[in-house]
């Protein structure tokens, strides 16, 4: 089958997810463009062929797709197109993100046929994942990089999809994050990044100190992306979540991958 082009399609507030899926496309024949589907701005939907394929990736949030990049990714539309999926997550477990996604691209006329489920820097406790995707992550990433390209290479014309089982239940868990309240200091300048940047339009235009505690996915881009360092978790509800995260967290993870059924 020839793939004619590859499109790559993320939803990253801090940035990991994108570098996962920018080192897997980098071992893809054709990637022509990203899809950044993290800034809450008006899109276009997008439509892909089944001579096309795509590459998409996500973070994991309490076990599940985030809310927000799940409807988004509703505005991306395939025609039995081949969809290499991906998601992140915090050294913890992914547990039903990735059925998840691929049930979202499904849905949206896609056809899975390779996934993974890489470890990187967890967004709230970064001492879980700190360094990741380190080296041996990286060459990991290759290797599934280079065979979800073969895989994309040897498909056939007219080709009907098989199954990509990968781990996950359905229904899925409970979606849910962890309650957290961001901190902004004095020396927040009002410069209005945080406000254009949040994924979820969840801090006030009017008044960026003031961030909605029911809108707000704790992603932690906000902070991240400060300019003046102003906007942070208070010291000691950081140190709790360590402390509730450190029994599942503090022993190393390692990425796992996984092929359509065959192949």
């Amino acid at each position: 089958m020839n793939v004619r082009q590859i499109t790559g399609i993320y939803f990253s507030p801090t940035g990991h997810t994108r570098y996962v899926a920018e080192r897997i496309g980098a071992r893809l024949p054709g990637v022509s463009r990203y899809l950044d589907l993290t800034d809450a701005e008006h899109r276009p939907d997008y439509h892909f062929t089944e001579d096309e394929a795509v590459l998409a990736a996500v973070p994991v949030y309490g076990g599940r797709v985030p809310a927000a990049a799940a409807e988004r990714l509703k505005s991306i539309h395939g025609h039995g197109t081949p969809a290499v999926l991906a998601v992140t997550y915090g050294n913890r477990a992914y547990e039903d993100a990735l059925v998840e996604l691929a049930d979202i691209l499904k849905e949206q006329g896609f056809k899975p046929i390779a996934a993974a489920a890489a470890v990187a820097e967890h967004n709230i406790a970064e001492i879980y994942g700190a360094g990741r995707p380190d080296e041996k992550d990286n060459r990991l990433l290759d290797q599934f990089g280079d065979r979800a390209a073969r895989l994309l290479e040897e498909l056939p014309c007219g080709w009907r999809s098989g199954e990509l089982k990968v781990k996950g239940n359905r229904p899925y868990r409970k979606y849910g994050t962890l309650p957290i309240h961001i901190k902004v200091s004095s020396s927040c300048s009002g410069c209005g990044l945080c406000v254009k940047k949040c994924p979820v339009q969840a801090i006030s235009r009017t008044d960026p100190k003031v961030t909605d505690p029911t809108g707000c996915i704790a992603c932690m881009r906000c902070v991240q992306i400060c300019p003046t360092k102003s906007r942070r978790l208070g010291v000691l509800v950081k140190l709790a979540i360590r402390r509730k995260l450190k029994k599942v967290c503090q022993d190393r993870k390692e990425p796992e991958f996984f092929y359509e059924a065959g192949k």
